[in-house]
């Protein structure tokens, strides 16, 4: 009888540890998948964009961010903010924008962004004068349904530097160029491209883009595929993943579709031979999507 009750006893026991055990678990994953709803609720409320940093060698370098969703003028007063020189988030890369700028204004209408700052915003040394209207640019046009920028002085237009006194055009868009670079002997049949390297430091790689004037009588496509395989700016940390032995056999453009077509290609960098190369043609070029094939197959396709 004893044993029996002893028996009893271990049991009721145990089952009141099971059922205890039982409701813990189950609040504490009800409260775990909570957290993890608030997260990914959090998460959603995100958009990723691009900005443009300096990095050593004063090329502006194009950077992930993640930004708070909101309307068009909220997300741009967050990027905007993120290219001042208060910005220490990157190793070696730093903003333009001088910390005593304010941003007096900014409006939206029909895909432009108008952006008043006060006149500290030019308040920086002659070669980097130019650097700052490009980052500030560049950045915006990240944004989704912006195509153009308006950039004003205390309510003035800006449209000219005042110390390398450049002109600049009331409307400012990717014809500005970045990271511009000249290698013009006559003023016959320039060319400009928008070639994309890759910027290495000790931490990250980064994307580039160069704006490349020259003379050339040869088609843009050609253009930048063989400056891409060329050597580049040995004194910097920039590169391409185009290298001289990508064995690229042809290329056609039928309408706004370039199709390129390899006779060999190193799979272990494909994904970035294939951005580097669409990046360079989408922003030279009326080009809407970019196929590229090898050995009779379609490897891959970049879309604007």
């Amino acid at each position: 009888m004893l044993r029996k009750k002893a028996l009893n006893r271990i049991y009721l026991t145990t089952l009141v540890l099971f059922i205890m055990l039982t409701t813990f678990s189950f609040d504490y994953l009800k409260e775990d998948n909570n957290s993890n709803l608030e997260e990914i609720e959090y998460v959603s409320n995100l958009n990723t964009t691009h900005i443009y940093l300096l990095n050593y060698d004063n090329y502006l370098v194009k950077v992930d961010i993640l930004i708070d969703k909101g309307d068009i003028l909220s997300e741009a007063r967050e990027v905007i903010n993120n290219l001042s020189v208060n910005n220490k988030k990157y190793n070696n890369l730093k903003g333009l924008i001088p910390s005593n700028t304010k941003l007096n204004n900014i409006s939206y209408e029909k895909e432009t962004l108008t952006v008043d700052f006060s006149k500290d915003l030019l308040k920086v040394n002659e070669k980097l004068e130019e650097k700052v209207i490009e980052s500030i640019v560049y950045s915006l046009l990240e944004l989704d349904s912006v195509s153009k920028v308006v950039i004003k002085i205390d309510g003035e237009v800006l449209d000219k530097l005042e110390k390398s006194n450049k002109t600049l055009p009331q409307m400012l868009d990717n014809s500005f160029g970045i990271n511009k670079t000249y290698d013009i002997k006559s003023l016959k049949d320039i060319e400009k491209v928008v070639l994309y390297y890759v910027y290495n430091d000790s931490l990250n790689s980064y994307y580039v883009p160069v704006t490349k004037y020259l003379n050339s009588g040869e088609n843009k496509v050609k253009i930048i595929i063989d400056s891409l395989k060329g050597n580049v700016f040995s004194n910097t940390n920039l590169s391409s993943y185009l290298t001289y032995k990508t064995d690229i056999k042809s290329y056609d453009l039928d309408k706004d579709i370039l199709t390129i077509t390899f006779n060999e290609l190193n799979e272990d960098n494909l994904e970035e031979v294939t951005y580097s190369l669409a990046a360079s043609i989408f922003d030279s070029m009326d080009v809407k999507k970019v196929v590229f094939e090898s050995n009779g197959k379609i490897i891959d396709v970049k879309e604007r």
